[in-house]
């Protein structure tokens, strides 16, 4: 390569670091937005202080953890993810078959890729809700 040639490459590349160098962000940007989103939320909300997740949130994080087997669950009827889920939302062992028909008859509803863990768990709580009767009893102590 001759010397012209040589002399432009090298303040074409000069040029590109400094510019790349004017690119970037600082590094408290990042660290501000996971600030931001993390106090946003409240600390602490989904568990206790030892470390066990709060009964209130119970539902939520197994049908999302859950999600693909308590849908096949709900399509069958019954089954295990569906009959722990259940539980959770309070539903008597006495009750707990019925619920499973209940579900199984609302599986056109879920039967789509839209369908998130949430409105999943919105329906499942509403047939509770719906069907009193499906409920634990509680005695106040």
């Amino acid at each position: 390569m001759n010397e012209p040639k040589m002399k432009a490459t090298g303040f074409l590349l000069g040029c590109l670091a400094l510019l790349a160098g004017a690119c970037t962000t600082s590094p408290t940007g990042t660290t501000k937005d996971m600030f931001d989103f993390t106090s946003s939320t409240t600390p602490g909300a989904w568990y206790s202080q030892d470390g066990v997740l709060n009964p209130e949130y119970r539902p939520i994080a197994f049908a999302t953890y859950n999600y693909q087997t308590v849908k096949r669950d709900i399509a069958r009827g019954g089954g295990e993810h569906l009959v722990s889920l259940a539980t959770l939302l309070g539903v008597s062992p006495s009750g707990v078959q019925e619920f499973g028909m209940l579900a199984q008859s609302q599986y056109a509803n879920f039967d789509s890729p839209r369908i998130t863990p949430e409105q999943l768990l919105s329906s499942m709580q509403s047939i509770v809700e719906n069907h009193p009767h499906l409920a634990r009893v509680y005695v106040a102590q």
